[in-house]
């Protein structure tokens, strides 16, 4: 592995493997999941605390709040792996994309092949759920547990055997994201729309279409106000305050040349990153954005490899990985 040091706080590192996903710690530890079955764990610095091969493909990753777990998805399952990262439990027989974390960190929700399962902070399985296809996103919603598959978004009870509700969809859900005030569900899907649920409200929902390719990429500002989703090369954020987006005009953040991959918002919600297949991870503030005129980035990194995992630290660093390897620190705005 071969670090540099830029300016700063700003670093660059090779991982030696594809970089699949990136969390931070609350403590500023980074985890790098790796598309050959890495796990790289980084102190703040850059400087690499441990490495181990987990699975033949790291999918998705995530600290828990405490920053005491980690939990990895790959093609084999979920591992749950300890501060050091040894692993402790999981749950293997599917493939795994989507890992959540409860509020407390007491529990795990993760969607291993058809089954949205629950796990304790040890690995220990608490809840297994079967959909009909595979699930694609979970999420918590208070102390329920939300799974996107086809057919709909089920919010299942963890505490006791009844049967979940359901919001339903006629397709293919990829991605799901779960507003912190959690009054909305959202989900990006097969047929490149972005369908919206508002919880506990039967029938009170909508659909929004238009993007040029399917949306793999969504996520809530902190306050829940706004909605950024990743359909094609703009990333197109809508506005949830008041009665939601219905018959607004949204946001669209320009500055990619090919599709979005992932997207991150800051810890303060003025600021949000995406990263692109064109190598690129950009940043805009959209809330100076005016709906309907595309706003262009005030800060990107840019390598020629696509970039594929955006995250922020807790000092509020920008943080990429590229699929040749490279991760990179970098403060907003600095030298």
């Amino acid at each position: 592995m071969s670090r540099s040091v830029l300016a700063g706080d700003t670093w660059r590192l090779s991982v030696d493997d594809a970089v699949a996903a990136l969390a931070a710690s609350p403590q500023g530890r980074i985890a790098v999941a790796g598309a050959e079955g890495s796990v790289t764990i980084l102190a703040a610095d850059g400087i690499v605390e441990s490495r181990q091969a987990l699975s033949l493909g790291c999918l998705t990753v995530a600290w828990s709040p405490a920053g005491d777990r980690l939990a990895v998805g790959s093609v084999h399952g979920v591992d749950v792996l300890d501060a050091h990262g040894s692993v402790i439990g999981g749950r293997h027989g599917g493939w795994c994309s989507s890992v959540a974390w409860s509020f407390d960190g007491a529990r795990l929700a993760a969607g291993v092949g058809r089954t949205a399962i629950v796990l304790d902070s040890h690995g220990t399985e608490l809840l297994a759920a079967e959909r009909a296809s595979t699930v694609t996103g979970v999420a918590w919603v208070n102390r329920r547990v939300a799974s996107a598959a086809y057919g709909g978004v089920h919010v299942h009870p963890v505490a006791r055997d009844s049967a979940p509700d359901v919001l339903p969809f006629k397709g293919s859900l990829l991605a799901l994201a779960v507003s912190p005030d959690r009054k909305w569900a959202a989900s990006g899907n097969q047929d490149a729309t972005l369908h919206v649920w508002r919880i506990g409200r039967r029938g009170e929902e909508l659909g929004m279409s238009g993007y040029p390719t399917k949306i793999t990429a969504l996520a809530f500002s902190p306050d829940s106000a706004l909605l950024a989703s990743g359909g094609g090369e703009d990333v197109t954020v809508w506005d949830f305050t008041g009665r939601g987006p219905r018959g607004s005009t949204p946001r669209i953040l320009r500055g990619h040349a090919d599709a979005v991959t992932s997207i991150a918002w800051s810890a303060r919600g003025d600021l949000l990153a995406a990263t692109s297949d064109d190598g690129r991870a950009a940043v805009w503030s959209p809330r100076s954005a005016v709906p309907g005129r595309p706003l262009t980035p005030t800060d990107s990194l840019n390598r020629d490899s696509p970039a594929t995992a955006v995250t922020w630290d807790a000092a509020g660093r920008l943080l990429a990985g590229w699929a040749d390897a490279t991760v990179a620190a970098h403060v907003v705005g600095g030298a």
